[in-house]
């Protein structure tokens, strides 16, 4: 199924009062420029982990035939500028020996904003695969310090969207990869959340996708493996106040949170999936 674009674009974006109050600047003026390639630096926070060889050798077929249709758009980073969206186009213009191109120049001075631009740019193409978008997301939570509520209406989906994305980052590495190589669709992996044994996840993803099973036949097989598994000793239910507890840690972290105990003992796993996010998690234990 295609997905429902975004909004109105990135100028929506740039002209968010919402945007400008978490990252505490102003709306930026744009204006279209040439510039040398060869000022131009990639954007160290692109969101999209790969750009396909074949799709890259599209772009600049296409490129070579109509030229930039769609300029990328950049910001000052010194004496160079910075893409801030348009990688692959920018890319491509460089293997094809450009020695200038037009280019977007906007405003933009908070590398919080600009990562965030980044991402709805890649989200509205539909250029990220799942994991890469949940990733995105995550690293936006942790570096700007907002719930999955704040960034649900910073990038224009529903909580829940945003919630289902990111959940998908607690499955096991494989699976992850693929779902990253499009070899699992993302809406029947997530019936794979609940299988905590590592191996028989990985089992099941590949049986899933060898099947093509859908998202409810994905939840039906799960229920099914789970249901005939022998369990050595089901696991005791939260009560409301700790699980009211271990939501809200979920939504300040965004990161998939343990407890196991009640209200008198007990201990919490925060889980995390870089050593930078790690750091932001201690400092904000510490206090920082």
């Amino acid at each position: 199924m295609h997905r429902k674009a975004l909004g109105k674009g990135l100028d929506a974006l740039f002209k968010s009062d919402y945007l400008d109050e978490i990252t505490g600047t102003a709306t930026p003026v744009r204006r279209i420029i040439s510039v040398p390639i060869k000022d131009i630096l990639p954007n160290p926070a692109q969101p999209r982990e790969k750009i396909s060889d074949e799709a890259l050798e599209e772009l600049k077929r296409s490129i070579a035939d109509n030229g930039i249709l769609e300029p990328p758009v950049v910001r000052r980073k010194g004496e160079f500028f910075e893409i801030v969206a348009g990688e692959r186009r920018f890319r491509a213009a460089k293997e094809l020996n450009f020695e200038t191109i037009e280019v977007i120049l906007m405003e933009v001075d908070s590398d919080d904003r600009m990562l965030v631009l980044s991402l709805i740019e890649n989200i509205q193409r539909e250029d990220l695969n799942a994991i890469e978008e949940a990733r995105a997301y995550h690293q936006i939570m942790t570096r700007m310090k907002v719930t999955q509520e704040e960034l649900a209406n910073i990038v224009g989906k529903s909580r829940s969207a945003v919630a289902n994305t990111i959940r998908l980052l607690t499955l096991a590495e494989a699976v992850q990869a693929m779902i990253g190589e499009s070899f699992l669709a993302p809406g029947s992996a997530r019936a794979l959340v609940t299988v905590q044994d590592e191996e028989l996840q990985v089992r099941l993803a590949r049986k899933i996708a060898s099947e093509g099973l859908s998202a409810r036949e994905a939840e039906s097989l799960v229920k099914r493996t789970l249901s005939h598994k022998p369990r050595v000793s089901p696991p005791k239910s939260l009560s409301p106040v700790i699980e009211e507890l271990r939501e809200n840690l979920q939504r300040r972290y965004g990161t998939s949170i343990k407890i196991k105990g009640d209200e008198k003992k007990g201990k919490i796993e925060i889980a995390y999936h870089s050593k930078d996010e790690l750091e932001n998690i201690l400092d904000s234990l510490r206090g920082k």
